[in-house]
């Protein structure tokens, strides 16, 4: 049976199989291709479909995908949960479920009691495009982990996940990025089997239109709607409705909480523990970056201040995972020096403006209240993005000195709420300054961190360690502090964005602190690997010695750019080759057309001014020699 059958199966298992022709069997189709629904749809075309145009040349990539040993399939959730799907049908292990290992995390550094074990899935290479790049997700026990064993599947993968079965699933969408309700959409829609509608954020009404042609196969079969921004008194109604069983929210928490409120107003005889699985959130995060003590080299220094310069200043800092805090050991000798090369870096990285509303006033409140309590507030000026785009001093990165926890003129304000915009708060951790077992991260960075009166939320975080310090496998301290470090994702020396794209391979997103500041609920975990436990994904990156692929500067060429997206979207690596040939030819002949014309045109200006400068009537006028 062919991967995406399976899919047609899962989505539709009482679906009848579509009409067999004998035109089909030339691309190797069977008689449930094409599905049902696709047949008049040009998107979705099969030899002998309905449609004609591009039959002859054109494979159905739903019904024919590639073999999956192309970089498209290897990052693409649909053939990851293709594999997941063949894997529980007795199907090949996946290279992530192979991988697993114990970790003894009993005791932390102090001999205190930690998490008594933790099962670790991988590390498996994270993706083609990002060499060097691997992951892993840590799995540990909760507090009600023998609650819901029976459950660990794909229809219930995370303790604060076991929705009430049947419903539809209203995605209320983000504001911020355009792929995001596109996940969410697919998460729910296949991964929980719930009939998923739609209300678009009003920052991004025009992706009605993208989105009914990429996911036209889930509306013709009735498992996706969408509207536009209707109105907070249609939104009410709406989730108001009881055909409504779920609701999945992509913003600010209290937005999620607003929404817990409608659904328990609107449901009296649900209890609050009913409500709460009623709604699965990605919220944010005071993002932390956190360096760890050691020697850094200046190379090590100035790739650590470039991630989290671009991490901050990405989209005017209206990301749920930019960076918002920088942890520094107190006592370590390098943190002067830092603070230089970020403020270098932070010039150095152009700015964007900072446009989700509420997100200027935001930052304008909290750096008055520092200023008011004598916390030391610089504004870092930047050049703008685009010679075409504007950028005022309320979008400029900036960096408030919150100073050492318990010591006279401390503020944690910047900390305590996610700002969604352009503000880096530093904040100096205080340690007895041996860092010989590499204890600093383990015992005095993860109790502040995980301590939410200390900063909010728990979505994702970034640590830095230098190769002085050993690798991070077999470092002892930095092993413990994966299992005991309460964040969702964890990326060592590396940007924390890159957690998001363990989805892709099996891995999961999502907050796991039990306030649920940074949401309830996670995307991703294919595999139904989590269960009823905690879970967080673990990403890797290169030392980092090793230059960023992240830099606003230094972005790569819109060529390279529209080379790697014609791989990705290609059925094979043939195919997406032959595209990128094709492409480059055109653009190198556009390119060699163009400057011709242009030299053409010169020169033929230059000849046509010139005749005219000797003309006897107008030449005065043009600078040539009058008569009379």
């Amino acid at each position: 049976m062919k991967p995406f059958h399976l899919l047609a199966v899962a989505l539709s298992a009482s679906a009848p199989s579509a009409r067999f022709t004998n035109a089909q069997t030339n691309v190797g189709c069977d008689s449930s291709c094409p599905p049902v629904g696709y047949e008049n749809d040009s998107s979705h075309l099969c030899v002998g479909s309905n449609v004609d145009a591009f039959a002859s040349s054109r494979v159905h990539q739903i019904c024919h995908p590639s073999n999956g040993n192309n970089g498209n399939s290897n990052n693409n959730y649909l053939c990851t949960l293709v594999k997941a799907l063949e894997y529980k049908l007795g199907g090949e292990t996946p290279e992530l479920l192979s991988k697993k290992r114990t970790v003894d995390v009993s005791k932390d550094q102090d001999g205190n009691n930690g998490n008594s074990s933790a099962e670790v899935y991988g590390p498996v290479a994270l993706s083609p495009f990002f060499p060097g790049n691997t992951f892993e997700v840590w799995t540990l026990p909760s507090e009600d982990d023998a609650a819901d064993d029976e459950n660990n599947d794909e229809t219930s993968t995370n303790r604060n996940d076991n929705t009430t079965k049947g419903g539809i699933a209203v995605v209320l969408g983000a504001g911020n990025q355009s792929f995001l309700t596109l996940m969410d959409v697919l998460d729910n829609c296949l991964r929980h089997r719930r009939p998923v509608l739609v209300k678009h954020h009003p920052l991004r009404e025009w992706l009605a239109k993208p989105y009914g042609i990429m996911l036209a196969p889930l509306y013709q079969r009735g498992y996706f709607a969408q509207v536009s921004n209707i109105g907070n008194d249609a939104t009410r109604a709406l989730l108001s409705d009881p055909a409504v069983g779920h609701v999945h929210i992509t913003g600010a928490y209290k937005t999620a909480r607003a929404v817990r409120e409608i659904l328990s107003q609107t449901r009296p005889h649900l209890s609050s523990n009913d409500v709460r699985s009623m709604v699965t959130s990605e919220l944010g995060c005071a993002t932390p970056h956190v360096l760890d003590d050691g020697s850094y080299t200046d190379a090590e220094l100035r790739h650590a201040c470039r991630t989290i310069a671009f991490g901050k200043k990405a989209n005017g800092g209206c990301n749920c995972l930019c960076a918002q805090a920088i942890v520094l050991p107190r006592r370590w000798a390098q943190k002067d020096r830092f603070r230089s090369v970020l403020f270098d870096e932070l010039r150095r990285q152009p700015t964007m403006p900072c446009y989700y509303p509420g997100s200027v006033e935001r930052k304008a409140s909290i750096v008055l209240r520092c200023k008011k309590a004598g916390t030391k507030c610089t504004t870092v000026i930047a050049p703008s993005i685009s010679e075409e785009t504007l950028v005022r001093d309320r979008d400029q990165v900036v960096v408030v000195e919150c100073g050492t926890p318990g010591e006279e003129g401390y503020n944690p304000e910047p900390l305590l709420t996610e700002a969604f915009g352009p503000i880096l708060a530093i904040v100096e951790l205080d340690h007895d300054g041996s860092d010989e077992n590499g204890d600093y991260i383990p015992r005095t960075a993860v109790p502040f961190l995980n301590n939410k009166e200390n900063i909010f939320g728990s979505l994702s975080c970034s640590i830095y360690t230098p190769a002085s310090n050993g690798t991070e496998y077999t470092r002892q301290g930095l092993q413990s502090a994966m299992a005991n470090l309460n964040y969702g994702a964890i990326c060592i020396n590396q940007l924390n964005a890159m957690g998001y794209l363990t989805v892709f391979e099996g891995g999961k997103w999502g907050g796991v602190d039990k306030l649920g500041q940074s949401g309830n609920g996670n995307i991703g975990d294919l595999y139904g690997i989590i269960g009823n436990k905690t879970a967080k994904a673990v990403v890797y990156g290169p030392p980092l010695e090793t230059k960023p692929m992240f830099d606003l500067v230094d972005s790569p060429p819109n060529v390279v750019l529209d080379a790697m997206m014609e791989i990705v979207c290609s059925p094979s690596v043939y195919s997406g080759m032959m595209k990128v040939f094709k492409l480059i030819v055109t653009r190198s002949v556009y390119s060699g057309m163009m400057k011709v014309f242009k030299l053409i045109v010169t020169r033929s200006v230059y000849g046509i001014v010139s005749m005219i400068s000797h003309l006897p009537m107008i030449g005065g006028g043009c600078g040539g020699k009058s008569e009379g």
